[in-house]
């Protein structure tokens, strides 16, 4: 990848769990998490696309979209070398049913599908699972 790619992520947060998708790196055998979300589309601001990727990728509508803050992320995934702006925001779920599933199954634009579960802290410790973009963990769990 040579160009620089414009995302925007949403972090959901319910009792002292967010909610993250799992993801997995085949050339570096990596199990990571990530907030929902996707790439923001030529034409639409960032909180038009995290209402547009969890819609299309869980079928949900947000709504209190708050930005958090803006990282750069410069990474490697799947051998490929990447540099992304990533805005992340915190929102709700319209539909409050999904603060009690135990699993949210979520389908990339790719039609890559993936899990999404409520993490707390401690879980995700446990699990030791790098959580991306690296810089998101400071805005998971306010103090």
């Amino acid at each position: 990848m040579t160009h620089i790619k414009a995302k925007a992520l949403c972090i959901f947060r319910h009792q002292d769990q967010v909610l993250l998708s799992y993801g997995y790196d085949p050339s570096k055998d990596e199990t990571y998490l990530r907030p929902i979300g996707g790439g923001i589309e030529f034409g639409e601001t960032s909180v038009q696309a995290i209402e547009r990727e969890v819609l299309e990728e869980i079928n949900q509508q947000i709504t209190k979209p708050k930005l958090l803050a803006v990282l750069e992320n410069l990474f490697t995934f799947d051998d490929q070398q990447g540099h992304e702006i990533v805005f992340v925001y915190e929102a709700e779920f319209v539909d409050s049913v999904l603060y009690t599933e135990i699993e949210i199954h979520g389908c990339e634009t790719s039609g890559l599908s993936y899990i999404a579960q409520w993490l707390s802290r401690e879980q995700i410790e446990l699990n030791q699972y790098p959580v991306y973009p690296t810089g998101i963990e400071q805005w998971l769990f306010p103090e």
